[in-house]
């Protein structure tokens, strides 16, 4: 199994804002400068001690992740990584033009010596207040503009394209990415609909914050739809998300995981008193739009328990990780930090993962 680090590049200040979205007035330059630095040390102790990549996700007006523009974050961490590949999990594409993502991934591809995975995804239902777009819209907005995107990547003339959200004249991308045919791909696999749309498209899958129980049915789904479109998917082509923290011993990872709210899947979704009309409204069409929701394995998506964050000495960590590998994954992308731990927790937290976890699985 291979490791991802995803550093949601928190924030890092003695007084965190809360709510969402969240006021410009409580950002400090002198905490923003900080947070720069902590985020470069965590991420290159990573790089250093073995983890296989480094990922980056888009996410706006929220002190838990400085990261509007994934694309920019990683080509400034590829100047300073050195053995990791580049992992952007992911773009929110139906906030933005899929030929001008494509420009943007391909000449990041090339300038990182073709070491890129990409994500893409729709987003969380919070990022369509973010530009105004219609949450009712995204789904098929996502999916021509993942089609338009892999054809602005593969088709060797200049074309144009006429679909029903997204018409260009003109479509001739400079850079084309180093990676021949194209960078890996990944998409979401929360749901048997997305996990079906990857498979015709013969993309890698994610699958966040899926509880483990869940993870084989996903993965048999997943399998199921590659195999009716003729090619088979292998371990490297799931990735799981999840929290995790690693302590000395199980007991003090767990007072960490109490003490700081490590693990909060949703905090980042509470709006302010003044917000919460419009954006539960917001909200509320995103998930009618078909938002949520984890694979049954059936005719259709339902509700998972909240999954908990893998705390716990680097034997108890190795263990619960194995689970996660059994069930069918690749590549576990794990989140070690957040906006209230403090980084030098988090910094012991990956030391230990390269020093004790990864060297488990090699």
């Amino acid at each position: 199994m291979q490791f991802s680090l995803f550093q949601p590049l928190p924030y890092f200040a003695p007084e965190l804002p809360t709510g969402w979205p969240q006021s410009p007035s409580k950002f400090a330059p002198r905490y923003g400068l900080d947070s720069v630095r902590h985020n470069l040390e965590i991420i290159e102790a990573a790089d250093e001690g073995g983890f296989d990549y480094i990922a980056v996700a888009e996410h706006h007006y929220a002190a838990r992740q400085l990261c509007p523009s994934p694309t920019l974050a990683a080509a400034l961490i590829s100047q300073r990584v050195k053995n990791a590949k580049l992992a952007i999990l992911g773009v929110d594409l139906p906030l933005h033009n899929p030929v001008q993502v494509a420009e943007e991934l391909a000449m990041l591809d090339t300038f990182s010596g073709g070491n890129l995975l990409v994500g893409l995804f729709r987003g969380t239902p919070n990022e369509y207040a973010t530009y105004g777009h219609n949450p009712g819209e995204s789904k098929a907005m996502f999916e021509e503009g993942v089609e338009l995107l892999l054809s602005a990547w593969s088709e060797p003339e200049p074309f144009g394209w006429e679909g029903v959200h997204y018409r260009h004249r003109m479509v001739s991308i400079w850079p084309q990415p180093v990676q021949r045919p194209r960078p890996p791909v990944l998409v979401s696999g929360n749901s048997p609909a997305s996990a079906e749309f990857a498979a015709k498209h013969r993309l890698k899958i994610g699958l966040s914050f899926m509880p483990v129980e869940f993870i084989p049915k996903a993965v048999t789904g997943y399998h199921e739809a590659a195999e009716r479109h003729g090619w088979k998917p292998g371990p490297e082509d799931v990735l799981w998300r999840g929290f995790a923290h690693v302590a000395e011993t199980d007991e003090k990872a767990k007072e960490v995981a109490k003490k700081y709210n490590f693990g909060d899947l949703h905090g980042i979704l509470a709006p302010t008193e003044r917000q919460a009309p419009s954006f539960l409204s917001v909200v509320s069409e995103a998930m009618e739009a078909g938002f949520g929701g984890a694979f049954s394995g059936g005719g259709g998506a339902v509700q998972t328990p909240t999954p908990q964050p893998i705390l716990g000495s680097p034997d108890t960590v190795v263990e619960r990780l194995r689970a996660v590998q059994e069930a069918g994954v690749g590549i576990a992308d794990l989140i070690l930090s957040s906006d209230a731990l403090p980084p030098e927790v988090v910094l012991e937290a990956v030391n230990l993962m390269c020093k004790d976890v990864i060297p488990a699985f090699r």
